[in-house]
């Protein structure tokens, strides 16, 4: 916002105290526009892939400020509790189905390998790919553990990290009070680099985890899958989301 208004204050300058050609000023005020316009685009970020998720979040939380707005605490406190409770209830209710909806649709189309375990020393924290029951006994596979870095397009993974603060979608939450939230997020990204099976837990608030699950999903995956020796690989992941509200 800073650079912005500096950069309107140069141009006001230049108008009062350089002597320049109606041509030449022409030029460069649209040279100025269009730099703001491109930071413009820079401050908006990457696209979400399924954008559509959002769209319905905000639908269900308007419905709930629409059905609030109805009732005055000031004139009946105790009906309007209620009513609230009520409202909030049905829309934690949407936005679970919302979620299940997509986590039931969702078809992991790649296989792990059993005989590899990566691992990573900071960032985004891998877990184990295979379940107890699928687990091969170490006399017959032996697991070799690879760093995560020996990955490729690996990089990816620390810009999901940041982007998941950093583009957190907080105008859905305009109703939160003030403190600190926390969630962690458990998912697969697949070999075609999207995010599946998307799982909340050590939760501080169940509608900001499940709004946090949303975004991940909204975010929709990578935008290369991840490959190992030359294939892509399937890995399972959990990442700890963390804001504070003022």
């Amino acid at each position: 916002m800073q650079k912005r208004r500096s950069t309107i204050y140069y141009v006001d300058y230049l108008l009062k105290n350089c002597a320049m050609t109606p041509r030449f000023l022409l030029f460069f005020v649209a040279l100025i526009i269009s730099c703001l316009s491109v930071q413009k685009m820079n401050a908006q970020g990457k696209k979400l892939q399924n954008s559509s998720i959002i769209t319905e979040v905000k639908n269900i939380q308007k419905r709930f400020s629409d059905s609030v707005k109805h009732y005055d605490y000031k004139k009946d406190a105790a009906l309007y509790r209620q009513k609230y409770g009520s409202f909030y209830s049905e829309k934690l209710k949407n936005l679970k189905n919302l979620y299940e909806n997509i986590y039931d649709k969702e078809v992991i189309i790649g296989k792990t390998d059993p005989s590899i375990s990566f691992k990573t020393t900071s960032g985004i924290q891998v877990k184990n790919n295979v379940s107890q029951t699928e687990i091969t006994p170490p006399k017959e596979v032996k697991n070799k553990s690879v760093d995560i870095a020996e990955v490729e397009n690996y990089q990816q993974l620390e810009e999901l990290r940041k982007r998941l603060t950093l583009d957190f979608p907080t105008y859905l939450m305009e109703d939160f009070d003030g403190g600190n939230y926390r969630c962690k997020l458990n998912f697969t990204i697949d070999v075609d680099g999207k995010f599946k099976k998307v799982k909340y837990s050590e939760s501080s608030d169940t509608e900001f985890s499940i709004i946090s699950a949303l975004f991940l999903y909204a975010i929709g995956g990578l935008e290369k899958p991840l490959f190992y020796n030359k294939k892509p690989i399937v890995q399972a992941f959990a990442q700890p989301i963390i804001l504070r509200f003022e």
